[in-house]
């Protein structure tokens, strides 16, 4: 396979074949599509590059995978690209036409490639050629029907959301509300959130994913959800609807809508319409044990993928590194 396999620039992509190879293979989602891709690696400082498979003909694709690359700087070197994955994307990997395929060869030049990847998370799991580390995602099961998933609710959960409905049901002054403006969801997680991320949110960052919403908002893929009390927004919800996932990408609450539990209540209530539906909710989860927990709580079981990171850089490179650490 590794003679027949091209690395090919974005430009030169076949879009086209590139999104019906995606579409069509069993490990279909959103994140592989060429133009969901465009949306999280913008120019100048993102881009992606195609590992393709391609047929004889060369119009059709058998299987691709996208490498994500970020120019970046290490101890004071600017390197042209790096292999990095990129906010709003959770994992990458190979898509084929063939329901399994062996990934090896594809991450045997991607890395031959490129001496330097930061992190390369795929949901298949590397031969032992390459270090991995095991990291997870929490799903939830949504065809089994809402009675069974309730069931599997843990007790604080259940106790939170009855009182999530006691407090939206009773109260006039708090509603629900479809949207499709982003603006005041952004504005509660600068407000409640950022600061407690290491390193704080960039602005790029926030620009990526107003870009993407954009991306997905034209494509009808989005259900944005916020909880209001007196006509101020205290907690939004944003899922990514496509196929048979549906993907909890981003969240916010003020401290009045975290008492609440508006968050708890917006969750269930699309659990609720889509229960009894061959589909998988996905929760996105972070490695952290008090999101996670959260997550767990709603009976969501974990789903394993994997992380890559590699390093060729020289013994003078590896010594600045080293050296910059210190200071």
């Amino acid at each position: 396979m590794t003679k027949t396999l091209k690395l090919i620039p974005r430009h030169q992509l076949n879009t086209t074949a590139w999104d019906a190879c995606v579409a069509a293979s069993s490990q279909r989602i959103l994140y592989g599509y060429s133009w969901y891709l465009d949306a999280v690696l913008p120019a100048p400082d993102w881009k992606w590059v195609g590992l393709v498979l391609p047929d004889e003909s060369g119009d059709t694709y058998q299987a691709v995978m996208p490498v994500p690359l970020r120019r970046k700087t290490i101890a004071g070197i600017t390197y042209e690209w790096v292999v990095h994955q990129p906010f709003f994307c959770q994992f990458l990997g190979v898509f084929s036409l063939e329901k399994s395929i062996d990934s090896g060869p594809f991450l045997v030049l991607m890395i031959g490639q490129f001496r330097y990847g930061s992190i390369y998370n795929t949901y298949q799991q590397p031969d032992g050629r390459h270090a991995s580390q095991l990291i997870t995602t929490h799903t939830l099961d949504l065809s089994v029907g809402y009675e069974t998933i309730y069931k599997n609710y843990s007790h604080d959960r259940k106790t939170n959301l009855h009182r999530a409905h006691r407090d939206f049901d009773k109260a006039t002054t708090w509603t629900i509300t479809e949207s499709t403006d982003v603006e005041p969801l952004l504005t509660l997680f600068q407000a409640n959130h950022a600061d407690a991320i290491d390193g704080g949110v960039a602005n790029w960052a926030y620009a990526i994913f107003r870009r993407l919403m954009n991306e997905l908002s034209k494509r009808n893929l989005t259900i944005l959800r916020y909880a209001m009390h007196k006509g101020n927004m205290e907690a939004g919800v944003l899922f990514l609807c496509a196929g048979d996932r549906i993907i909890y990408l981003f969240n916010a609450a003020s401290e009045l809508g975290r008492k609440v539990n508006a968050r708890t209540l917006l969750i269930d209530q699309l659990i609720q319409e889509y229960a009894g539906k061959p589909a998988i909710f996905d929760f996105e989860s972070p490695e952290k044990p008090s999101i996670r927990d959260f997550y767990r709580s709603f009976g969501a079981v974990e789903q394993s993928f994997w992380t890559l990171r590699w390093n060729r850089l020289t013994v003078v490179e590896r010594g600045l590194v080293k050296f910059k650490s210190w200071f």
